[in-house]
């Protein structure tokens, strides 16, 4: 499912799971009765040509630094392009099987193998978030294709990405439990819970992130879900106030739409400002405290933007039968807290 809002919450795909752009290699559906036909036998490495192997295993070393890289066996291919993998589980690599062009390419380190300067920006994002909290990075991953260019750093109740180009960090999250948390910040979240659901969602589940992330602004704040992941519910870390939410069976399933499908599904707006403001205002003010009456409206496809001088801006996105299900309360500085 593509991105399809401005939400606080963008970046959580990536700092929980990064997508890997090693892809379309899972075994094809077949109609009933029907027997599948028999694949021709994988390629081994000598079988291509030598100027894709020879590009594949540059594009490795290249991102591995001085880390000696050794190409194993073709793992997997896609129509265009053969998937190799690298002795010792190191990675792998997208390569174009005519031109020998390199589409992707990831290269899995050993903390001591990576450079003091990237161990240190690491180390002092996490311990700068929270310096009591235990954490441990066991292994990086150097990924670059055509959506990233990162170094990703992943532990034990940790991650951190950090950009290739800059140097600088995209995101951070350190992973709790509820246990460890400051009952007033849970006591909210459950709260908040209650109220999105009306009373009917499950409990919260146990684990908690803790996420700084620079692209949409969050200077700390905690993300919160229920047990059967319909809510998602974000806290600023230094407010205890809730920023954000997502109801999330409102965007899913029939009630989905494709980004390409936006602009025609939206082409007209569905609301008016009065009919905005008038439906998003009863949960701004149960979950949020936040009244949206005087403020401006301006909307683009199925996003609505709320401001007034002097306060924050309110940002909401509907499913295509007019339902509210993203919410994301940003201070005039910007900065969500």
């Amino acid at each position: 499912m593509k991105k399809q809002t401005l939400a606080v919450t963008s970046m959580i795909a990536l700092l929980l799971s990064v997508a890997s752009p090693f892809t379309n290699t899972q075994a094809p559906a077949y109609a009933a009765g029907q027997t599948p036909a028999v694949e021709p036998e994988m390629k081994t490495l000598a079988q291509l040509n030598k100027n894709v192997v020879e590009a594949a295993k540059q594009a490795m070393q290249k991102q591995a630094g001085g880390v000696p890289i050794e190409l194993d066996e073709i793992m997997g291919e896609t129509a265009d392009c053969w998937v190799i993998a690298a002795k010792n589980n190191r990675g792998e690599v997208l390569v174009t099987k005519q031109e020998g062009k390199v589409v992707s390419v990831s290269v899995k380190l050993k903390w001591s193998e990576v450079a003091a300067d990237l161990q240190n920006i690491a180390t002092s994002t996490l311990k700068g978030m929270d310096n009591q909290h235990t954490f441990t990075i066991d292994w990086v991953e150097r990924i670059n294709w055509e959506k990233e260019n990162i170094w990703l750093f992943k532990g034990q109740n940790a991650s951190v990405s950090i950009d290739a180009a800059t140097g600088k960090v995209n995101a951070a999250t350190l992973n709790y439990t509820n246990e460890q948390m400051n009952p007033n910040v849970v006591d909210t979240a459950q709260k908040t819970l209650k109220s999105l659901s009306s009373g009917k969602a499950s409990a919260l589940l146990p684990d908690v992130t803790l996420v700084k992330e620079s692209q949409d602004r969050l200077d700390q704040v905690w993300i919160f879900m229920d047990t059967e992941r319909k809510y998602r519910i974000v806290i600023g870390a230094k407010t205890g106030k809730v920023v954000a939410a997502t109801m999330i069976s409102e965007f899913r399933d029939g009630n989905y739409t494709a980004d390409e499908d936006i602009p025609k599904v939206f082409a007209k707006p569905f609301f008016t400002k009065e009919r905005a403001i008038a439906a998003a205002n009863p949960l701004m003010k149960k979950v949020f405290n936040l009244d949206l009456t005087g403020y401006n409206v301006s909307s683009k496809y199925n996003v609505y933007t709320f401001t007034k001088k002097g306060n924050p801006t309110v940002t909401v996105s509907i499913n295509h039968k007019g339902v509210f299900y993203d919410f994301a309360v940003t201070p005039e500085n910007g900065l969500i807290n």
